[in-house]
């Protein structure tokens, strides 16, 4: 997914998208693990409730991977803001803006 180029103040846009992605993974790990039919009985019940169980722990996992993601884009946008902010202050100190 190509964004093109952000400003540092558009990146909260994008944890929080993240964030989103992050709760509906969650809510997808739910469903899997209740939508298995609990009066299918047997070895292959049995081994298919197990790769269903996998399956949301997978989900589970993405999702607080991409959690985790928002939570550098939140950091990487306060550090790009304050850097931008050091800059500003040079190029006052040097006269080059206004």
């Amino acid at each position: 997914m190509d964004m093109g180029i952000l400003l540092p103040g558009e990146l909260s846009g994008v944890a929080a998208r993240l964030d989103r992605y992050a709760v509906r993974l969650e809510v997808c790990a739910t469903q899997v693990r209740t939508a298995t039919a609990t009066s299918w009985q047997g070895g292959a019940a049995d081994l298919h409730r197990g790769r269903v169980a996998d399956h949301a722990a997978d989900l589970t996992s993405l999702a607080g991977r991409v959690r985790e993601s928002a939570r550098l884009v939140r950091q990487l946008q306060s550090v790009a803001e304050s850097r931008l902010d050091l800059i500003g202050e040079v190029d006052l100190t040097v006269g080059l803006l206004p």
